[in-house]
């Protein structure tokens, strides 16, 4: 039996594959770094610290901004172990955003599958091998039903506790929070799950729902399978009606998505300019477009900026979570806005701006959806959905 570690940095084998190098004390272990494009043998027979002391000249603790190798180098590193019955990596949700793209393109590399989007540079090879094993790693929202947990002894613990002070002490300081080395992230018990390519897919795409890479996979917050989503796109549309009816003209809708919110408005008999800016949801939006919807490309800037889209209402729908400049919404060309998010951020960034300006008063405050816990891909994670509030925002001196 052939095991390989694939991690982006060279400690990421003490810090959380320390239970795996045991279970193969006796046999090789190829261990590929993706930082350094490189892979080494651990051979099996040495002691734990001989080991990792064998990763030591791969540890670079400046190193987080090179570019990532795409699958197809990831498959020749790989190719180094013959025909490797196991691989271990990153998990695709891993909070530490370039694992988890790490641990994403390990699973491309392995085991490609159809109708995944990716650019054309990170094309999948072509080997096929078992699921890839998930180190569940660092993720304070997600929750990852493990497959197996280990504890590692007092004597492992001392092995990985010697190696990073060694080896990879600077990050115990860094300034770069994905490097930086905390407690938490020294784990005495180490967790794992198996994710098919397409679970690992559906992972890295909601762990990436602030960046274009959310829609690598279809539906990523499963707005078209959740009952919470669907609860809560339900009251966001009756919500609508009650302030904006059709025959007011037409309504934007600003990051629509895939269009779930906007095929509720449109069987509601609303003229909807749907605007997504990413190209990926924005195909998708525009294949599943109903009759009466317009697919558009803009993004909040380029309404403000351009001004051309006058509607009787325009709608934020959690979509304010990308530090917009709030004052960009004085350029909207309407007097209704119907802004949602959760209440957080509503509290820390809306009521502060709200309070110092004096271009919108608040029409009306409604709970759109409470908190809830939800499992999601499948069952493979869970994670608490933090709820939706609304605001109606009138323009000063608007009235119905």
């Amino acid at each position: 039996m052939t095991a390989v570690i694939a991690v982006l940095h060279a400690e990421d084998v003490a810090l959380e594959f320390v239970s795996v190098l045991r279970d193969h004390a006796d046999q090789d272990v190829l261990v590929v770094v993706g930082q350094a494009r490189a892979s080494v043998t651990l051979p099996g027979g040495l002691s734990l610290r001989e080991r990792l002391e064998l990763l030591g000249p791969l540890v670079e603790p400046g190193g987080n901004t090179a570019e990532l190798p795409v699958p197809a180098d990831v498959a020749a590193l790989l190719g180094a172990a013959p025909a490797p019955d196991e691989i271990w990596t990153h998990s695709p949700a891993d909070h530490r955003i370039r694992r988890a793209r790490f641990g994403w393109i390990v699973s491309r590399a392995v085991s490609p599958f159809p109708g995944s989007s990716a650019s054309p540079s990170s094309s999948p090879s072509s080997l096929s091998l078992p699921a890839v094993t998930c180190s569940v790693g660092d993720n304070p929202f997600l929750q990852t039903i493990s497959g197996t947990a280990t504890a590692i002894t007092g004597a492992e613990a001392e092995a990985k506790i010697d190696f990073i002070n060694r080896r990879a002490g600077e990050l115990l300081r860094s300034r770069v929070a994905d490097r930086l080395v905390t407690t938490d992230r020294v784990p005495a018990v180490e967790r794992f799950f198996t994710a098919s390519a397409a679970q690992a897919n559906r992972l890295y795409a909601l762990i990436s729902s602030l960046g274009d890479d959310a829609a690598v996979a279809d539906d990523p917050w499963e707005f078209g399978r959740s009952a919470y989503e669907a609860a809560r796109l339900d009251a966001t549309a009756a919500w609508t009606a009650r302030w904006c009816s059709p025959q007011d003209g037409p309504i934007v809708e600003v990051g629509a998505c895939q269009g779930e919110l906007t095929r509720r408005l449109a069987g509601k008999g609303y003229r909807v300019q749907a605007t997504e800016p990413n190209a990926g949801f924005r195909a998708r939006l525009t294949e599943r477009a109903e009759p009466g919807v317009e697919v558009l490309p803009d993004s909040l800037e380029d309404l403000a900026d351009h001004g051309e889209r006058q509607a009787a209402a325009y709608l934020l729908v959690e979509m304010l979570y990308y530090d917009q400049d709030l004052a960009l919404l004085d350029r909207l060309p309407t007097d209704l806005l119907l802004v949602a998010l959760e209440s957080g951020q509503l509290n820390e960034r809306i009521w502060p701006w709200l309070r110092e300006q004096s271009t919108w008063r608040v029409a009306e405050r409604v709970e759109l959806a409470p908190p809830t816990l939800e499992s999601v891909c499948d069952g493979l994670a869970y994670l608490r959905k933090r709820g939706s509030r609304g605001l109606v925002l009138a323009r000063a001196g608007w009235r119905r």
